[in-house]
């Protein structure tokens, strides 16, 4: 019966197996093995930084002999009047790179939240250190947070309180705080399934009794945003944490909920990404080391 269906004794063992004494040596080779892939994974995700220091675009900043830098000149404890946050981190951060040129071998740039990614992109500044949002932009390639901001809803002082989703609110387009709000939105406005048989023929289904939907406008900036809940065209406005403290006196504003979180990091031109992992490494050192937080309190820089 055995011959007839093609089985033979002895074979039941024969073969590889990771069972048992037999499977020991063989164990023993995948783990090395996995050892090994998982090593130079590691080693291709997380370059050296020996490595990084001798990539094209560091040894360009070498050969000139200075890092540029783009700041913001109008955003108290981060950079203004000449000091703050991350004027003293782009110093830091061209001594990191450039520790053969002495004392703060860097030249600042002024840039706006608009000038910035064009400086960038077109090569005028080496990185820009100015509140711009990690991941904000395919075109860029950015380090670990430096700071963590909350996204706020501010309202006039003394003003009605109301929920959210009974207000019209101001967002300024194209900025961090708006992919915070469209993301609160999303994930909290009621939503109507169709089929997509509905969807083809353009039915339209009517949202449930007590549905949950928001009202929101788009201004061009902040100013322009504030100045229409001022004068009562919005009932109320969302901003980054930063923001809402900068302009806090001027409109007579007052903080409500947080919608989430924005980060803020070294940016560099995706082209040149050896400038952001390395930016990424020395983040990674002021953190471990105490330094950063050191500077955040220097500058009255609570965070989230």
């Amino acid at each position: 019966m055995r011959r007839r269906l093609g089985i033979r004794r002895g074979t039941r063992h024969s073969g590889l197996t990771l069972r048992g004494e037999r499977g020991r040596v063989l164990r023993i080779v995948l783990f090395v093995a996995l050892g090994i892939g998982a090593v130079v994974a590691l080693f291709a995700l997380l370059k050296p930084e020996k490595q990084l220091k001798t990539s094209a675009e560091i040894l360009r900043i070498r050969e000139k002999g200075i890092l540029t830098v783009g700041i913001r000149e109008d955003i108290p404890g981060f950079s203004d009047d000449g000091t703050g946050l991350e004027i003293e981190l782009a110093e830091l951060f061209a001594e990191f790179l450039l520790p053969e040129n002495g004392e703060k071998p860097v030249k600042l740039v002024t840039v706006s939240a608009q000038t910035a990614e064009t400086k960038l992109s077109d090569g005028s500044i080496d990185a820009a250190i100015a509140l711009m949002q990690k991941g904000a932009s395919s075109k860029f390639a950015y380090s670990y947070p430096y700071y963590t901001d909350s996204c706020r809803v501010v309202h006039r002082s003394g003003g009605a309180k109301k929920a959210l989703d009974d207000m019209l609110i101001g967002y300024v387009q194209n900025t961090s705080a708006a992919k915070v709000l469209n993301r609160y939105i999303d994930a909290h406005e009621t939503k109507v399934q169709r089929s997509l048989i509905d969807k083809l023929r353009g039915i339209e289904k009517e949202l449930p009794e007590g549905a949950v939907t928001f009202d929101k406008k788009a201004f061009a900036s902040y100013p322009d945003m504030l100045s229409a809940l001022v004068n009562g065209r919005i009932d109320c406005a969302v901003l980054p944490g930063v923001y809402a403290q900068l302009y806090s006196s001027d409109y007579d504003l007052e903080p409500s909920v947080s919608l989430g979180s924005i980060s803020y990091a070294i940016a560099a031109s995706s082209d040149e990404p050896a400038i952001a992992q390395l930016a990424d490494v020395f983040i990674y050192e002021l953190r471990e080391s105490g330094r950063l937080d050191e500077l955040l309190k220097k500058y009255s820089l609570g965070g989230e």
